[in-house]
């Protein structure tokens, strides 16, 4: 299927949300964070959505997670009035919750939700469970190089995707 121009009513997406990733010292995006906005912006300028919704606050490291992804597309070509900003999220449950509104002030339904593959199947619950309908994309290609650092980053979404299915189940019980 060829991609419709971002302008038609063709367009599959309305918005591209990026999750963020760690910041590195002096502001830095890490490769992870590198990573998800290309693929967001290769994305956009394929004509997959008309937007970008960039989230994730401050780490260990300044400025916001959202501000580094903004200066990495903007130096990629996306003018600032296709970019919105979520800032303050600081997990992926978080950016779920607050995307949530963002989306319904923009009339956003259609939403394709970029990160990596290891990270995605997480992501997806989050965003359904906060009422968000959301498509995932993830980045081509394994999230690191070494195979002890994907061990790690799948043992460790493994428990974090059994810690929010703890977390949001009572969600699923009527209130007595």
């Amino acid at each position: 299927m060829q991609p419709a121009s971002p302008h038609t009513a063709e367009t599959p997406y309305d918005v591209i949300v990026v999750l963020g990733a760690a910041v590195w010292p002096q502001g830095q995006a890490s490769p992870a964070l590198r990573r998800r906005v290309l693929h967001a912006v290769d994305l956009l300028q394929r004509g997959y959505a008309t937007s970008l919704l960039l989230t994730g606050g401050v780490g260990k490291y300044p400025p916001a997670e959202a501000r580094v992804m903004q200066h990495l597309a903007q130096a990629s070509g996306i003018p600032p009035s296709r970019i919105v900003l979520e800032e303050r999220a600081t997990s992926t449950l978080e950016s779920a919750c607050r995307c949530h509104p963002l989306l319904r002030q923009h009339g956003w339904t259609r939403v394709l939700l970029v990160t990596d593959g290891y990270h995605l199947k997480r992501a997806l619950f989050a965003f359904r469970r906060c009422g968000t309908p959301a498509v995932g994309s993830a980045v081509p290609g394994p999230s690191a190089r070494r195979v002890e650092q994907r061990w790690y980053d799948y043992g460790r979404e493994s428990c974090a995707f059994v810690w929010y299915g703890l977390r949001l189940l009572p969600c699923f019980w009527p209130r007595r």
